[in-house]
């Protein structure tokens, strides 16, 4: 797993290496942090770098097959992909099973606002098919990072740390101060206006790469509009959703 994420310092990122090998269930000589900062000065700015565990500590993801040789050459276009984004063929969880995926995940965004010495409070909704984890007052962006890499990397790593626990794929989606609703309402807008040049063209329209909450959402709206159809294509994190004619 190799994920970019944010930190503030060397004693920060000591702290953070700790933090992920103890929710992780790994080694922590097996959790290697890949310094780039972008120049000298106040440490408290931000910088990236990325989380390397290693191969045998990787949580598998019991849902997702690993991809063959041939399939690791180009993620963006495999035939063969799932169109439904696996909704079709997940286990139907209780709404106790999701509350305690949530309570699981919960503790592990506690603990790594510690590590990371950040403020912040959490807002837990559990809806029908998942549980959303927001949280709020975190005073910067150090977690969402550059076009929102270091929440897709705390993600990642929520996702990884409730598989180990769970067994199972993990249906709780992380937020960081409102950015994932403001993103999905611009994807949608944009996938408003790909049905519109389906429409006009005849012509497929590929979106750009989206996680499986964002891809269900477009696929939803495309549903509800006739003369076109959606399917998802790819593998993460390049899976993207593409709009065809009907």
């Amino acid at each position: 797993m190799s994920r970019t994420v944010n930190a503030r310092g060397d004693d920060l990122a000591t702290a953070l290496t700790g933090a992920v090998a103890d929710l992780l269930g790994s080694d922590p000589e097996k959790v290697e942090l890949r310094l780039d900062a972008p120049g000298v000065g106040d440490l408290r700015g931000r910088f990236a770098f990325e989380i390397e565990v290693g191969a045998d500590e990787r949580a598998a993801d019991p849902a997702e097959p690993a991809p063959s040789e041939d399939q690791a050459t180009d993620p963006r276009e495999q035939p063969g992909d799932r169109d439904d984004d696996g909704e079709g063929d997940e286990v139907e969880l209780t709404a106790e099973d999701l509350d305690a995926e949530a309570d699981a995940a919960a503790d592990f965004l506690e603990g790594l606002l510690d590590a990371m010495d950040l403020p912040g409070d959490l807002r837990i909704k559990v809806h029908g098919d998942h549980a959303e984890l927001e949280i709020l007052e975190v005073g910067s962006g150090a977690l969402i990072g550059r076009r929102g890499q270091t929440l897709e990397a705390v993600q990642e790593l929520v996702r990884c740390s409730l598989q180990r626990q769970f067994q199972r794929r993990a249906r709780v989606k992380v937020d960081v101060e409102g950015y994932r609703s403001r993103r999905l309402e611009k994807l949608l807008e944009k996938a408003e206006e790909a049905i519109d040049h389906v429409l006009d063209g005849g012509e497929p329209e590929r979106l750009e790469p989206m996680d499986v909450f964002e891809r269900k959402a477009v696929h939803h709206l495309v549903s509800e509009v006739e003369g076109v159809t959606s399917r998802s294509q790819g593998r993460e994190p390049a899976r993207r959703v593409i709009i065809e004619p009907a």
